[in-house]
C-alpha cells in the first residue's frame, strides 16, 4: 500500500510540472503577442528576408569623336519557382515550353521536361534554367507558355547581371582603366562619378541556407550618364601604331605617346605600352601619367626659356664649350658633339649639356633661387591635376642646406630632376600656345539620355609663362633645332616641326648596366601649332638617341595627323556600303574570300544580315535589341580579327 502511494505521488508531480510548463509557455506566448510583437516580427523578416541592391548599368564610355571606347551589356539569368506554377497551368502547356526551349536553345524538348519535371517533383522554388542570356533572348522566353504569366502564376524569376566590355582595339586596357573595389585607374576611374549610376534596391526572400530570390523590386536602378572623353580615335590609331612599330623595332622595354591639343589642352590620344615575357606589347601601365623620371636634353628648353625670360640672353648669345669637356668642382660635364663658340640657338639644336650648362651657371650660381623659382612659376614642381588616378609627384631640388652647386648644373640638362612625359609636354604645350599653359584635360562633355548635362572648357594654369619675345625666341629655337640640330633627320619643307630630343641614362645608380631613356617633346606645326606630343621610349636594345628611337615616331605622328595622310576612315560612307552589301552576299556564299579593310557601317540594316556578315570579317559582335542595326562602336577604323564591335538594334 505505501509503494502504491509512493508511486502515485510521483504521478502528481511529474503532471503538475508539466501543467505548470504548459501554463508558462502559454503565458509567455500571450506575452509575446501583447508586448513584443514588433520586435518578433522584424526578426522574422531579417531571418527569411533581405533588402539588396541592384546594380546599375555604367554609362557609356566615349571617344570625341563619337566612337565607343566602352559599354556595358545586361546579361538574364533564369529560375523558376516549380511550387507557385499551378497544376492545370503546368500540364496544359508544359509540352508547348519544351517546344519553345528546344527552338530557342537547340537541346531536345526531353532535355528540359527532364529538368523541369524534377523540380516540380522536388517542390524545387528557386530552379536554375538558363544563365547569360542577352536582351533580346530575354524578351523571348518571357513570352514563352506558362513564363508569360510571370512570377506570382508562372514561377517566372529573372536576375540581371552587368559585365563591361571594351568596345574597340587601338585602346590600351589600362589607359581606358577600371573602377573595382580593389582600385580605380585610367578613364573609367577617373569618371567613375559620372559613369556609375544609382543602384536600386529590391526584397529577397531566403529558399534555403545558400539561396535568396527576388520578390519585389522597391526601387528600379538609374543607368549612368555617357562621357564623351577628349581622345580622337583617328589620332590615338595613329599614335597607338606608330609608337608600337618603334617598340618593336628597337625592342625596348616600354614606351608612351601624348599628343595634345595646343589650344585647350585637351588631349587627343594617350597611349602606353610594355613588353611582355613572349616579346609582344600590351598596355600594362599609364607611363605617361605614372612614370616620373630624369628626362635629360627636353629639360634643356625649361633652362633656355628661363634665361630668356630673365634677360640674360638671345638665341644669338654665344658659349665657349671647348672641345666638349668642362670640369668643375671636380666633376666633368660632356657633350657628345660639338666644340669652340657657338650660339645658344646651336646649344639647343646640337644638345650640348656644356652649353647650357655653363650659361646657367653664370647667371645663376651666385642666386640659384633665382632660377629654382623661375621654375616653379610654371608649375612644373606640382601635378598637372589630369583627372587619371596616379599621377606622379614630380620632383625639383630645393634650395636648402642639402644644396649643392652641382645640383645647379645637373638640372640645367635634365638630370637631378624627376618630370612625368605629361608633365614636362604640358610645359612644352604651353610655349606652342604663345606662353598660355592650360591643364591637361581629358573630359569632353556628359550625357543623359542623348541630352548634353555638362561640358568642359579649358583651364588655365598660367596665363603669362614669359614675355612674348622669349617664348617667340624659344619656339624659332625648337623649329631651328629639328631644322639644323640632333633631330634634323626627321626634318620635311612639307611639315614645320619643333621640338628637342632628350636621351638620359636610367637606373645607372643600380650599376647594372647602362640603360637609356630616348624621348622627343615638341609640336607641329611650328608656325601656327595645332597639336604639342611628347614620345618616350625606355631601355630600347636598337639605338639608344632620342633622335634615333623618339624623333621619327613624333614625325609619323605628325605627319598623318597634320597631312591628313590616309589612315582609317574611309573618304565616303559609299564604300562602306558597297562593303556591307558584299559582306552579306559571302554570308550566303561562305567559300568566297574576304578582303574587306575597314570595318564598314552596317547602320540601317537589319540585324539577321550585319551580325553574320560582321562575324564573318573575324569580328567579335556584341548585341542587344532587334531590328535595325542604329548604333555602331566601330566604323571605318582598319580591321583586325578579333576585334569587339557593339550594335544597338531597334525595330
Amino acid at each position: 500500500m505505501n509503494e502504491r502511494k509512493n508511486i502515485l505521488a510521483k504521478a502528481y508531480l511529474v503532471a503538475a510540472f508539466f501543467v505548470l510548463f504548459a501554463v508558462s509557455v502559454f503565458v509567455r506566448l500571450i506575452y509575446i503577442q501583447t508586448h513584443d510583437t514588433e520586435k518578433y516580427r522584424n526578426l522574422t523578416q531579417t531571418t527569411n528576408f533581405r533588402n539588396e541592391e541592384i546594380q546599375a548599368a555604367r554609362g557609356n564610355l566615349y571617344a570625341s569623336d563619337g566612337v565607343l571606347l566602352a559599354t556595358t551589356i545586361t546579361k538574364y539569368d533564369i529560375y523558376l519557382d516549380m511550387k507557385t506554377i499551378h497544376k492545370d497551368l503546368y500540364q496544359k502547356n508544359i509540352s508547348a515550353l519544351c517546344d519553345s526551349l528546344q527552338r530557342m536553345f537547340g537541346k531536345p524538348a526531353f532535355h528540359f521536361y527532364d529538368i523541369l519535371s524534377g523540380g516540380r517533383k522536388n517542390q524545387n522554388q528557386y530552379l536554375l534554367l538558363v544563365k547569360g542570356l542577352d536582351y533580346d533572348q530575354f524578351a523571348q522566353i518571357k513570352n514563352f507558355p506558362i513564363f508569360n504569366k510571370g512570377k506570382n502564376r508562372g514561377g517566372f524569376i529573372f536576375e540581371r547581371n552587368t559585365e563591361r566590355i571594351k568596345t574597340i582595339t587601338g585602346f590600351g586596357s589600362r589607359t581606358l582603366g577600371f573602377d573595382s573595389p580593389n582600385g580605380k585607374a585610367g578613364l573609367e576611374g577617373a569618371f567613375s562619378a559620372y559613369l556609375k549610376g544609382k543602384n536600386g534596391r529590391e526584397i529577397q526572400q531566403r529558399i534555403n541556407l545558400n539561396q535568396w530570390k527576388p520578390i519585389k523590386i522597391e526601387s528600379e536602378p538609374e543607368n549612368g550618364d555617357d562621357v564623351y572623353t577628349t581622345i580622337d580615335m583617328r589620332i590615338q590609331d595613329i599614335a597607338y601604331s606608330a609608337l608600337q612599330n618603334q617598340l618593336e623595332k628597337s625592342e625596348a622595354d616600354h614606351g608612351c605617346a601624348v599628343v595634345m591639343e595646343v589650344k585647350t589642352g585637351k588631349i587627343v590620344a594617350m597611349t602606353n605600352l610594355q613588353r611582355k615575357k613572349n616579346g609582344t606589347y600590351d598596355d600594362l601601365r599609364n607611363f605617361a601619367v605614372w612614370e616620373g623620371s630624369e628626362l635629360g636634353s627636353t629639360f634643356k628648353s625649361v633652362s633656355m626659356l628661363a634665361l630668356l625670360d630673365d634677360g640674360y640672353v638671345t638665341p644669338d648669345t654665344t658659349v665657349d664649350i671647348d672641345e666638349g669637356v668642362w670640369e668643375i668642382y671636380g666633376q666633368k660635364i660632356k657633350d657628345d658633339h660639338g666644340h669652340g663658340t657657338i650660339t645658344l640657338s646651336q646649344v639647343l639644336s646640337q644638345s650640348s649639356n656644356v652649353g647650357i650648362s655653363k650659361t646657367v651657371y653664370k647667371f645663376y650660381h651666385k642666386n640659384p633661387q633665382d632660377f629654382l623659382k623661375k621654375i616653379n612659376s610654371w608649375n612644373l614642381g606640382e601635378k598637372t591635376g589630369i583627372d587619371i588616378p596616379g599621377e606622379s609627384v614630380p620632383y625639383i631640388p630645393k634650395y636648402n642646406k642639402t644644396w649643392s652647386p652641382m645640383h645647379l648644373l645637373w638640372m640645367s640638362f635634365g638630370y637631378g630632376v624627376k618630370l612625368t612625359p605629361l608633365q614636362i609636354l604640358t610645359f612644352y604645350n604651353g610655349i606652342a600656345n604663345n606662353g598660355v599653359m592650360t591643364k591637361p584635360q581629358l573630359l569632353e562633355k556628359i550625357e543623359k539620355k542623348g541630352q548634353i548635362i555638362k561640358s568642359f572648357s579649358p583651364i588655365v594654369l598660367d596665363n603669362h609663362m614669359a614675355s612674348q619675345k622669349a617664348i617667340n625666341d624659344l619656339k624659332q629655337m625648337l623649329a631651328y633645332a629639328v631644322e639644323y640640330g640632333t633631330s634634323k633627320s626627321i626634318y620635311t619643307p612639307n611639315l614645320s616641326m619643333a621640338g628637342k630630343t632628350g636621351t638620359a641614362q636610367v637606373e645607372y645608380w643600380k650599376g647594372k648596366g647602362r640603360f637609356y631613356q630616348a624621348s622627343f617633346c615638341g609640336f607641329f606645326p611650328a608656325d601656327n601649332p595645332e597639336y604639342s606630343c611628347i614620345i618616350v621610349i625606355n631601355k630600347p636594345k636598337n639605338g639608344i638617341y632620342g633622335s634615333q628611337v623618339a624623333a621619327p615616331v613624333f614625325k609619323e605622328i605628325a605627319g598623318r595627323v597634320y597631312l591628313k595622310k590616309p589612315l582609317n576612315i574611309p573618304k565616303t560612307d559609299v564604300n562602306t556600303s558597297l562593303n556591307i552589301e558584299k559582306l552579306i552576299t559571302r554570308t550566303v556564299k561562305p567559300n568566297i574570300s574576304q578582303s574587306a579593310e575597314f570595318v564598314p557601317s552596317v547602320i540601317g540594316y537589319e540585324g539577321r544580315d550585319a551580325i553574320p556578315a560582321l562575324e564573318n570579317m573575324g569580328l567579335k559582335v556584341v548585341y542587344s535589341g532587334e531590328g535595325k542595326v542604329v548604333e555602331q562602336s566601330i566604323i571605318g577604323l582598319p580591321l583586325k580579327k578579333g576585334m569587339t564591335i557593339y550594335l544597338k538594334l531597334s525595330v
